[in-house]
């Protein structure tokens, strides 16, 4: 290789000191999301065996994405991004103290769990669309070094909020059920830290005199003329609906049917970092090689085979597999979204596109919930394992036709 090419190499392959700061925040606020995401069905279930109130509480959790995510990208597209993810770290961080203030003062309830899992993810709004409008002025727009950057990131996530978090979670729940809700309030004030040491990156211009909801209009206007775009998004919806119709009282149907402890559900949901880590380090290749399109619809037909695993089995070694599969699936879709993401679109309307994108991605994604929560209450906790399979698979047919008759 002659010398420019190994400079360019090397170009390619170091992310810098920037990428290294975003990557241990994101890991480190993900150890307290995992035990935070394991703690919440826990204490759900130790607050009521009702189907129907755990899964509203989790509806709660994914309601931000329908009624906060359609207005932060318009202001993260008016704010430095970096204080952004900074403010959204320690409000969060708030918000978990006084839920562990209700926990140890016997105060709790599923309804006070609700708003604080919605106040949570509310935050994640604003942190995840200014995060992922940050990367590309961290890194740089070239498409292998998103796909890299992008790949590390959600892999350096995913071992902490399901290898090490759940476990965790699961583990210090046992010991006290306020102890998770403080240890993800840790990991934020944490984040915001490694944070305060990023390259301060200005606001992106703004038109002057353009209200709110014009920013708004103009960055869904981007993604309904974008029709590879929007059909990915599609993509995103049957994919998160079928997640949240089967996850939303799994923990009833692990305790019932695989007969798991608090910590034995920390370490099922932890399998699927295995499957997160290997996707993550293989995505670069993986989407040069199938595309954005298919690793999507890959995504999703490999989620749908995991919930057969998970539903079938009645042990929770074989139950571990199809958490493998799932975090694999997870990843791969995160990345491959992403990436196209902040490849197609101008920094000035990223962070508007991000949240559109999202809204329809996740805003549905509640629904997923409810559903899975009546679905189990009229015929039992294996049944919404089984109806995801069935949405996902016929989703990803048809979406898949679509995709490969769109444009690029």
């Amino acid at each position: 290789m002659t010398v420019a090419g190994q400079t360019q190499q090397r170009t390619r392959t170091r992310l810098g000191r920037g990428f290294r700061l975003v990557w241990w925040s994101a890991s480190v606020s993900s150890v307290g999301d995992g035990a935070f995401t394991v703690a919440v069905p826990l204490l759900a279930a130790y607050l009521t065996r009702n189907p129907i109130a755990v899964s509203i509480v989790s509806a709660a959790a994914a309601a931000p994405w329908f009624l906060v995510g359609f207005w932060s990208g318009a202001i993260v597209d008016r704010l430095p991004r970096r204080a952004v993810m900074i403010t959204a770290d320690l409000l969060r961080a708030v918000s978990l103290v006084a839920l562990v203030g209700l926990v140890v003062l016997h105060a709790a309830s599923p309804a006070a769990l609700a708003v604080v899992a919605f106040l949570v993810v509310s935050g994640q709004c604003f942190f995840d669309a200014a995060a992922q409008a940050l990367l590309p002025q961290v890194v740089g727009r070239e498409g292998d070094t998103l796909t890299k950057a992008n790949g590390q990131l959600f892999a350096g996530e995913t071992v902490g909020s399901t290898l090490v978090g759940p476990p965790l979670g699961g583990y210090t729940f046992a010991l006290a059920p306020w102890a998770p809700f403080a240890v993800d309030a840790v990991s934020f004030v944490a984040s915001a830290g490694f944070l305060g040491g990023v390259r301060k990156t200005p606001a992106p211009e703004v038109p002057e005199r353009q209200s709110l909801r014009s920013a708004v209009r103009e960055g869904f206007a981007y993604l309904l003329h974008s029709r590879e775009l929007l059909l990915l998004a599609l993509c995103l919806t049957a994919y998160n609906v079928g997640y949240n119709l089967a996850y939303a009282t799994l923990v009833l149907f692990a305790k019932d049917s695989l007969g798991v402890s608090d910590f034995g559900f920390g370490l099922l949901i932890a399998a699927s970092a295995v499957g997160a880590v290997i996707a993550g380090w293989v995505a670069t290749p993986l989407v040069r090689r199938v595309g954005i399109r298919g690793a999507v619809i890959g995504a999703g037909v490999v989620q749908a085979a995991a919930w057969v695993v998970i539903a079938l089995t009645g042990t929770p070694w074989i139950a571990w597999a199809g958490f493998v599969l799932l975090g694999a699936a997870s990843t791969l879709v995160t990345v491959a979204v992403v990436s196209a993401r902040q490849q197609a679109v101008p920094n000035h309307l990223l962070g508007r596109v991000v949240s559109a994108f999202r809204l329809i991605g996740n805003g549905v994604a509640p629904l997923g919930s409810v559903a899975g929560g009546l679905i189990a209450s009229v015929a039992g906790f294996q049944a919404p394992l089984l109806a995801a399979p069935v949405l996902l698979v016929v989703a990803m047919a048809v979406l898949g036709i679509l995709l490969a008759r769109a444009p690029r």
